[in-house]
């Protein structure tokens, strides 16, 4: 049996690919070191519980930038490194971290997945690696606004230096604002949904005309684990629905999907916040076979269901 080793396992997107990759017949080592950052490590240990009872996955609590990694990448075909501290926001406030989860651990994962002759290895990264405005092909400017962008983009520069030095085979895989069932409780959607049906007040950053390219899990999967197959090495691949919203009218979407309306409050908006999102995914088509087939507003429905005991 192919194991593959997925990093951040217990994570939103994660723990869907681990899902994904386990229904392929593959088995899956999932290393998470099980923080609470951004969120309450309670819902990854949840989502942790829900793998540990499904056959071929094994679970390691280790943390990539300190602990030994030998044992979990040994005998690995591939490793899809999911592992990272998001959030732009946070990212001013405790830099030391975000600099040990998206760099040091990268490049110690690195080292050992070329210590064990590791076939491919997939790394998570970013739009926000572009800075204010993602908007196009790979490859436009990079030019990150935020300490979060800063370190996904030297992630990605890592691999290229060592790319170069060696005969490592990588994906690099930007995602685009993805939603979903799932969801990180500290994003967007996952709050509006959540407020709309309690009735709560919501608010938004600006004036809600900043506009971002949603991406559903699903599609999110399925191109992640096409790019672990594809042979060719060194390639950035835009993952985004290829649809632009404003944050409005994601709001007046969520209003829909709920069936009721809230009241809105307009927050100033926080610092490395980005203004504009939409990624041609036009490469990962041609190359990945990338088809994102869930729409806004089915996807929106199917976060909402699953939020049903929320």
């Amino acid at each position: 049996m192919i194991k593959v080793v997925v990093t951040g396992a217990c994570g939103f997107i994660g723990s869907a690919i681990t899902e994904k990759l386990i229904s392929q017949g593959y088995f899956v080592e999932g290393i998470d070191n099980l923080d609470n950052n951004l969120y309450s490590k309670e819902v990854k240990e949840k989502r942790l519980s829900n793998l540990l009872n499904l056959n071929n996955f094994s679970f390691s609590n280790l943390d990539l930038a300190t602990d030994n990694l030998d044992q979990s990448i040994e005998g690995s075909s591939y490793v899809i490194n999911e592992a990272a501290l998001p959030g732009q926001v946070l990212s001013w406030e405790i830099f030391p971290k975000y600099v040990s989860a998206n760099i040091l651990a990268v490049e110690k994962l690195l080292e050992k997945c070329l210590k064990y002759k590791v076939k491919k290895v997939v790394q998570a990264s970013t739009s926000s690696v572009c800075g204010k405005f993602a908007v196009g092909n790979e490859a436009i400017p990079t030019n990150p606004i935020s300490p979060y962008g800063i370190t996904k983009l030297a992630a990605e520069n890592l691999y290229y230096a060592l790319g170069l030095n060696s005969d490592l085979n990588f994906a690099i895989l930007r995602y685009f604002s993805v939603y979903g069932p799932g969801q990180r409780p500290d994003m967007a959607v996952h709050k509006f949904l959540k407020l709309i049906k309690s009735k709560g007040e919501l608010n938004i950053t600006g004036d809600g005309t900043q506009k971002r390219d949603l991406t559903f899990i699903s599609d999110v999967v399925d191109a992640t684990i096409s790019s672990m197959k594809f042979e060719e090495s060194g390639q950035i691949f835009n993952i985004s629905g290829g649809k632009q919203y404003s944050l409005n009218e994601i709001v007046n979407k969520c209003f829909d999907v709920v069936g009721a309306k809230a009241n809105i409050n307009y927050v100033k908006r926080p610092k490395g916040d980005q203004e504009e999102t939409f990624g041609d995914n036009s490469k990962a088509r041609l190359k990945l076979g990338f088809d994102p087939k869930v729409d806004l507003i089915l996807g929106l429905q199917k976060q909402l269901s699953s939020m049903a005991n929320e």
